[in-house]
């Protein structure tokens, strides 16, 4: 029969769905049913940490039998008597209602697939959802009736964990056997219960053209964190209108979570950096909508940036955003006989020009994007200029942004800046979609520059200033809770670096060298979020700082007016990368 730990009813035992729990507060360990009779109606006893045994004892109030697991932990001194790691993580900080006992599937704890050892935070970092002991006080973790083990809320029906447990390969990283809910029944259905889903513990934020698909594949390449269906979910960037059980069903359902033994689930969404909108609305939704309840602490996934040098990351998004869009789109139009282009007449007899014949003829070089950008930065970031002014007028009313601008001012504190609300965005007209290339399109009508993604084309350089966004998220979240890596660092020194990001997120320990063999993801020519690039291939001189066509005197303009920011960066966050 499938137990869970609960209160003192076999029907509570069977039924997910109740909420008519029993208070209970553990007190010192004891070995026998006397002492459990005369204590409550359900009290633990100490067991090997490994396999911890079941007792059976009769309710002195009920005739149902109920079955009992536990372990002892030592904590300040005072041995505390706890049932499972399942009570381990359900235990929060010291509330003055009555706590209460959540359920949790003995199997798992049978099979090994939790151990204590995992929880004592050698790093002082907690795991996102899986609560540390404060005290000795057992809490209900419970939203809206429905029970939850760590990230994940519990099944209304009760799975064959034993089957599960029994497929599942924990230690293989390769072979992860991963179920996620069908997208169809969720988005078919009005009911927004989230039973069976699981939340994100770790969400990697940005930059773009940064790695995150390499950091997020080296991450999940740790045996207890699963992949989601897919690495970038753009959920609080492109798909909000939808409900939170739609964006969890984009996460390992909680019987694959569960019965593999897993810690931790995320995603990497690079176009969440940006908005401070999405900040405020990815922490204070969260927590709304997928939150613990109860006297639970509030939590929320916790946040990794990563960052790269700012010209090469320039040079890569010219390449990915720009470059490769226009040159693909000219060539579909070319090669469409049906097409009215201009280049389908031009090019009507020969299609198969180069690449290099279509950017000399077609594309704005990398100097042209820069310089024009450039110009544009520094009219709108000079001191009390628009950068200021009219990020103040979009977010100054706003309840979550006013204090902090309020703090700022006081301490003399550059001014918070969003730079696409302030900085971007003026069209002229569908020849010229943004201002700051009327020069370049007066003097050059043919060549290419309206394109779907013009939010990622105009801010080739913008995207690399990274101080003014994280400035945002270091308003609104906890410091422990924020994480940055440097490109450079998780390229040469990877297994360390991917060591430290575990830390961070409170994991056990892994050494991460095999799967950092794979190489750089989405990188080079070998573009898409899942494929690699082999180290010895990534290598090339033209990736190189010396290599990218950029005059000197651009160069060090561009270095000069980055560098400041690139120092507030490092003081924001604690960390010096190295340029």
């Amino acid at each position: 029969m499938l137990e869970y730990y609960h209160g003192d009813s076999d029907d509570e035992k069977s039924s997910l769905d109740s909420s008519d729990f029993p208070s209970r507060t553990i007190g010192e360990s004891v070995s026998n049913c006397a002492e459990i009779n005369e204590a409550f109606d359900v009290i633990v006893t100490t067991s090997d940490h490994d396999l911890p045994n079941v007792i059976t004892c009769e309710s002195p109030r009920q005739s149902s039998k109920t079955s009992i697991v536990a372990y002892a932990i030592q904590v300040a001194g005072v041995i505390v008597s706890i049932g499972s790691i399942a009570l381990y993580i359900a235990m929060g900080a010291h509330s003055t209602s009555s706590p209460k006992t959540p359920y949790f599937p003995t199997i798992l704890l049978e099979k090994g697939k939790y151990r204590a050892d995992e929880f004592k935070k050698p790093h002082g970092a907690t795991i996102p959802y899986w609560q540390e002991v404060t005290n000795s006080e057992l809490k209900l973790n419970k939203r809206a009736g429905t029970p939850h083990v760590g990230p994940c809320f519990l099944p209304k029906s009760d799975p064959d964990w034993n089957t599960l447990t029994g497929d599942y390969k924990q230690n293989n990283a390769e072979k992860k056997m991963i179920t996620f809910t069908n997208e169809a029944e969720i988005i078919s259905k009005n009911d927004n219960g989230l039973a069976g889903l699981c939340r994100p513990g770790f969400i990697i934020i940005g930059a773009g053209k940064c790695g995150t698909s390499s950091l997020y594949h080296y991450l999940a390449g740790h045996p207890r964190v699963l992949a989601a269906k897919e690495k970038q979910i753009d959920y609080y960037r492109y798909f909000g209108s939808r409900s939170m059980k739609w964006y969890l069903s984009n996460f390992p359902t909680a019987e694959s979570f569960l019965s593999s033994g897993a810690l931790m689930t995320g995603e990497a969404s690079p176009g969440y950096l940006p908005y401070p909108e999405i900040a405020h609305r990815l922490l204070t939704q969260t927590q709304a909508e997928a939150g613990s309840g109860g006297d639970l602490p509030v939590e929320s996934p916790k946040i990794i940036t990563i960052v790269r040098n700012p010209l090469e990351r320039s040079w890569s998004s010219y390449q990915y955003n720009y470059k490769r869009p226009v040159i693909d789109k000219l060539r579909s139009e070319n090669e469409n006989p049906d097409s009215h282009d201009f280049l389908s007449v031009v090019n009507k007899r020969d299609k198969c020009y180069e690449d290099q014949w279509y950017h000399d003829n077609y594309v704005f070089t990398f100097e042209e994007m820069v310089k024009a950008e450039l110009k544009l930065l520094k009219e709108c970031l000079t001191p009390g200029g628009d950068g200021e002014t009219k990020t103040r007028h979009v977010y100054g009313s706003k309840d979550w942004a006013a204090p902090e601008f309020e703090r700022r001012e006081a301490e003399g504190l550059p001014g918070l800046i969003s730079l696409d609300a302030a900085c971007y965005g003026d069209i002229i007209s569908d020849e010229v979609p943004r201002r700051q290339w009327q020069d370049l399109i007066d003097a050059n009508p043919n060549k290419v520059i309206n394109l779907p993604n013009l939010h990622v084309v105009q801010s080739i350089v913008g995207r690399s200033m990274y101080t003014f966004p994280l400035e945002w998220w270091h308003a609104l979240y906890a410091r422990e809770d924020l994480h940055i890596v440097c490109n450079e660092d998780l390229k040469y020194r990877a297994t360390e670096t991917m060591s430290d990001v575990s830390d961070f997120l409170g994991l056990p320990s892994f050494d991460f060298t095999d799967v950092t063999k794979a190489g750089m993801f989405n990188t080079g020519d070998n573009t898409g979020y899942n494929t690699a690039t082999k180290w010895q291939s990534d290598a090339k001189p033209a990736q190189s700082m010396a290599n990218i066509p950029i005059s000197d005197e651009l160069r060090k303009e561009y270095m000069d007016f980055v560098q400041p920011y690139n120092e507030r960066l490092f003081e924001l966050t604690g960390k010096r990368c190295n340029w």
